[in-house]
């Protein structure tokens, strides 16, 4: 299989993916909306970016656990495994593949993100450690990935769990900014107010849903959207969900 071809199969199987995971959120009232590489692609392509393979949704945190729990109920658990680990920053929705096991060694499963908007603190000590809090998950997590032992592996899982206790400690109910628990964090600030009522937006067959200030927030973290890239630079992710097949075998016991 060409190289085109292995990218139209995945990229056919990430948009039957969010049809599924749509229509579940959609049924229970919760909001969500195309970020980042996938954001893009619906604007410049109404579609998939040609060289994207992954796709990626902004969620609340606060309707994290109950899209947890409503994808982990209703999407079949032949076809889909729902990766929620301690020792990550965001959720993903993988595909189960026939050979799954195989397919998450190869880092061939396709997945997609699901990065939670968190609250961002006010002051600035706050934010302060806010921002070491923020950097200790990411750091935790990235040692986490290279530790080549599970039983190590498991007993510090506790490590970026802290960390986002920490965070989440600092945040004042009050504070309407957000942001996310990755090393973007830093040039990813932003009011609520940016994301309002999701705004339809054709995606190839279907319909996705960009945030009400969508042209505002791509502008903010990568300038020039609508051009694309030299072609050296087109690439997709490359890279996996941390620890994904190492939590696989985990879970599994």
């Amino acid at each position: 299989m060409s190289s085109l071809e292995m990218m139209n199969e995945t990229q056919s199987r990430l948009l039957s993916m969010y049809k599924d995971i749509s229509k579940i959120l959609d049924a229970h009232g919760i909001r969500y909306y195309l970020c980042y590489g996938s954001a893009i692609g619906a604007v410049r392509h109404d579609g998939f970016i040609p060289w994207d393979d992954d796709m990626d949704i902004w969620v609340w945190q606060e309707d994290l656990a109950n899209i947890k729990k409503y994808l982990q109920s209703e999407l079949d658990p032949k076809h889909y495994y729902y990766h929620d680990s301690k020792a990550d920053t965001h959720p993903h929705v993988i595909y189960r593949g026939d050979d799954f096991e195989k397919d998450l060694e190869r880092k061939d499963a396709p997945f997609i993100d699901l990065f939670p908007l968190v609250r961002y603190p006010f002051g600035r000590f706050r934010r302060l450690l806010s921002n070491i809090s923020i950097w200790g998950i990411h750091i935790s997590v990235t040692l986490l990935d290279h530790l080549e032992s599970v039983g190590v592996y498991r007993a510090f899982l506790w490590v970026p769990s802290l960390f986002r206790k920490v965070a989440e400690m600092l945040v004042e109910d009050s504070s309407d900014f957000r942001t996310i628990y990755t090393t973007e964090f830093q040039n990813e600030i932003f009011p609520s107010d940016c994301f309002g009522s999701p705004v339809p937006h054709v995606f190839e067959d279907t319909t996705c849903y960009l945030a009400e200030k969508n042209d505002e927030l791509l502008t903010h973290i990568f300038g020039d959207y609508m051009t694309p890239p030299p072609e050296d630079k087109r690439t997709g992710s490359k890279g996996f969900p941390l620890n994904v097949f190492k939590d696989y075998t985990i879970d599994r016991g």
